[in-house]
């Protein structure tokens, strides 16, 4: 019994390590040790949602308000919009269980993060349901911008037009590609 208890305490003890060391690497500033250090552990923090980014904070937070949206198009030539969950929108209890959704998107920008840009295509394509014989199809996923309201005030102007920033575009070919594990 006590030799289970002591190698219970030691698994604790080196994941609560691991993660404390995950979060370390990934908070530090840009430097050789940390661009050394994030690949040994993006495979778990990307995943489920730990990473982080400082546009958010001083001395250069982000001026704009962005949501994410993909276009996709299939063999047959339809066209479909997907919007990704819009946090504020939601009421308060079914905004707690989604708190990582903008993070995700905002995040989604980054260089680092594009193997996420394609895992995020392929939900795109699964959530719309898209048949087998309406492949190939072509995703691009993208940004639509709109600066933030000004000092002062808490709404932005709403007849001030949207900008968009493309991030990314895939084809995939068959029904397979986008359903794998």
């Amino acid at each position: 019994m006590a030799r289970r208890w002591t190698a219970w305490k030691l698994a604790i003890s080196a994941f609560v390590l691991f993660h404390m060391a995950g979060t370390l690497a990934w908070v530090m500033p840009a430097s050789p040790m940390r661009q050394a250090m994030v690949p040994w552990f993006s495979a778990y923090m990307i995943p489920l949602g730990l990473w982080q980014a400082w546009g958010m904070f001083a001395p250069d937070p982000l001026q704009s308000m962005i949501t994410l949206e993909a276009e996709v198009s299939d063999a047959r030539g339809h066209g479909r919009i997907h919007e990704f969950t819009k946090v504020a929108d939601l009421p308060w209890w079914r905004k707690l269980p989604k708190f990582r959704h903008p993070k995700f998107a905002a995040n989604l920008g980054l260089d680092e993060y594009a193997p996420q840009r394609e895992m995020a295509a392929r939900h795109v394509v699964r959530t719309l349901g898209i048949a087998p014989e309406a492949f190939p199809v072509y995703v691009r996923l993208y940004y639509q911008v709109a600066q933030s309201p000004p000092l002062g005030s808490s709404q932005a102007d709403p007849m001030v037009p949207k900008t968009i920033e493309n991030l990314a575009a895939f084809q995939f070919d068959t029904w397979d590609e986008v359903h794998r594990r």
